[in-house]
């Protein structure tokens, strides 16, 4: 069976909003590596806007895993919510989810870790491995018989131990 090889990508950032393009650009140069061309412009969108909701925090964690049906991207930092912030942060996530197929976000050891996933869609997936090639009818040789012995059948031989 010929299976799609899993893909993951990891990066630590600060989260200067400078840095945001320059994110989105990696990301998307990994996905055009991966083959995943027409999920690089959605997934480098929510890529954006999630690091515009974690924007002032010191250092983000960038992730991006390729399931061979799916692309999950996630951004984790550190869970400090500034007044004023948190409108801009939900104004974000509404719009990752308007884009996305699957959106979530939740709190694990005093850090945020946001995400979102894309589904490929048909002709989106990254190739199957290839199949040996079957050799052509021109090209086949013809598969060597067994040998019968002439002379009758031989009998198998027996070695006894010296004692």
């Amino acid at each position: 069976m010929n299976r799609t090889v899993p893909r993951y990508y990891h990066v630590e950032v600060d989260a200067a909003p400078e840095r945001v393009g320059q994110v989105q650009r990696i990301v998307g140069a990994h996905l055009r590596y991966w083959g995943l061309e027409k999920l690089a412009t959605p997934a480098t969108r929510g890529l954006g806007l999630l690091m515009e909701a974690a924007d002032g925090e010191a250092v983000m964690t960038v992730e991006t895993w390729w399931t061979g049906q799916h692309l999950i991207t996630a951004v984790s930092h550190q869970d400090a919510v500034r007044a004023g912030r948190a409108d801009a942060a939900l104004e974000c996530l509404s719009r990752v989810a308007a884009l996305s197929d699957g959106w979530g976000s939740c709190t694990a050891h005093a850090r945020r870790i946001s995400w979102f996933s894309l589904r490929s869609r048909n002709g989106d997936r990254e190739p199957l491995a290839h199949k040996r090639p079957v050799p052509s009818t021109d090209a086949t040789r013809p598969v060597p018989r067994a040998e019968v012995p002439t002379g009758g059948a031989a009998l198998p031989r027996t070695v006894e131990a010296a004692s």
